[in-house]
């Protein structure tokens, strides 16, 4: 089952990959302002995003508005500026994008240069741009909380890899508040680390090597969205039984959330995608209707004279953590449509 879900993922992704694609959804509100954002960012195509755009869906019933998707399927950092670039030459009511790495700050400096105001989500660089805010996980203390779950599924001490798309800065971030914690709390040691790149079949391949490298080991931590599939998948494909480790990872594609079910993954720890996705709609409207006013709170006589950012640096999400007693409340099929 897992092989036929991850062999159609990898050919959609090869013929989409690199590809900057257009995609609007429909708003559907009763009386909205009309208004059009843009989410201009890379991956679009991948499963992590699944559950922002349904944030944005949500977002757009709820607010009348509509959410334009522009960028490349696939992990494309220069295309992914690139879009940020094509979404100011829409002159939109807002953009929303996310920096998993900083190609995209030039263009955010830009935009509100012009007036156009951008909300980053998911992931954020120490020079965020000048964004309006940003809106997602504070990544150190995610990773804080994966090492708690793992001294409480596993004890306080063994051994254990982690798998992550290194240089991503959200899974640098988890990676740090991980081993800081475990390090200051417990006896776990760090056997090596894996790279997967966020990609499905990479993580699959850099599993098995793990699992062929490392064969002592108690614990695999998984960062990102590809890992716990890439864990799950190597494992079955080596026909490896691990039962006996402890699986901690994020996110919840739908690989990691039947692995879950098969008791295979013990844990994952997951953002709010959808609230973060929501909520940068609602900040973006809390910018540009006046009945709300959010850009005139009298911080000062006048904000933009002022150089004043009226809006919050940073408004994070926290985690949720999907294991066998709440899975079948994560899974697609049960989830809301818009």
């Amino acid at each position: 089952m897992f092989k036929n879900i991850i062999g159609s993922s990898i050919r959609r992704a090869a013929l989409l990959a690199g590809a900057v694609v257009v995609m609007t959804a429909s708003a559907s509100a009763q009386d909205g302002s009309g208004r059009t954002y843009v989410y201009a960012s890379q991956l679009q195509g991948h499963p992590y995003l699944l559950d922002s755009l349904l944030g944005m869906d949500y977002a757009q019933k709820q607010f009348g508005v509509t959410v334009e998707r522009i960028g490349p399927q696939g992990w494309d950092p220069v295309a992914g500026a690139e879009a940020v670039e094509q979404a100011i030459a829409r002159k939109p009511a807002g953009i929303i994008t996310t920096l998993w790495e900083p190609g995209a700050v030039p263009g955010i400096r830009r935009a509100m240069e012009q007036g156009i105001p951008v909300v980053v989500i998911e992931a954020v660089t120490p020079d965020d741009g000048g964004a309006l805010t940003f809106i997602g996980l504070d990544n150190y203390a995610a990773g804080v909380d994966t090492a708690k779950e793992l001294i409480e599924r596993g004890g306080k001490s063994g051994s254990y890899v982690a798998s992550g798309n290194w240089g991503a800065s959200n899974t640098d971030a988890k990676f740090k508040g991980l081993t800081e914690y475990l390090e200051a709390n417990s006896d776990w040691k760090l056997a090596g680390r894996i790279d997967d790149k966020a990609t499905t079949s990479t993580a699959i391949d850099a599993a098995k090597t793990m699992f062929n490298t490392y064969p002592d080991i108690n614990a695999v931590i998984g960062l990102d969205s590809s890992s716990g599939t890439g864990i799950c998948l190597a494992a079955e494909e080596l026909e490896k039984d691990i039962a006996d480790l402890t699986v901690i990872v994020h996110d919840r594609e739908d690989p990691v959330l039947e692995c879950i079910q098969d008791g295979v993954i013990d844990a994952s720890i997951v953002n709010k995608t959808a609230l973060q996705a929501f909520m940068a709609v609602q900040m973006l409207e809390a910018y540009n209707d006046q009945k709300i006013g959010l850009a005139n709170v009298p911080i000062s006589a006048d904000n933009k004279a002022a150089g004043v950012n009226p809006f919050p640096a940073q408004i994070y999400m926290g985690t949720e953590v999907i294991d066998g007693d709440n899975v079948d409340q994560f899974t697609r099929a049960n989830l809301p449509k818009y």
